[in-house]
């Protein structure tokens, strides 16, 4: 996954096809974010292209998938609210019961 995430970082449309999967539940990927999950149910704080990267989750709980994003890449924020180092990782985006979970890459 940490190569699939690096192409995503550098902006190659490469990685745009590509996923991993994890048999753990989907908010084990980071911290969930209140503000940024407010600002995604709004339509705030979206991907530009929903689940371009993601992460498919296949275990026995918290099965679906998240879209990844970062401040440089596939992240659509209205209010400014990214921060550097920061990916974010998007499950149900474009949808009012969309959850925001955040994870540092440097």
């Amino acid at each position: 996954m940490a190569a699939l995430l690096a192409l995503a970082l550098t902006g190659n449309d490469a990685a745009a096809d590509k996923y991993s999967r994890s048999k753990s539940p989907y908010w084990k990927v980071g911290a969930f974010d209140a503000e940024l999950t407010y600002a995604c149910r709004s339509n705030l704080f979206n991907q530009f292209k929903v689940d371009s990267l993601n992460i498919g989750y296949s275990g026995d709980k918290g099965k679906g998938m998240t879209g990844i994003a970062t401040k440089a890449w596939n992240l659509r924020d209205l209010q400014g609210l990214a921060r550097d180092g920061i990916t974010y990782h998007f499950f149900n985006d474009g949808y009012s019961n969309c959850e925001v979970y955040t994870a540092k890459y440097r």
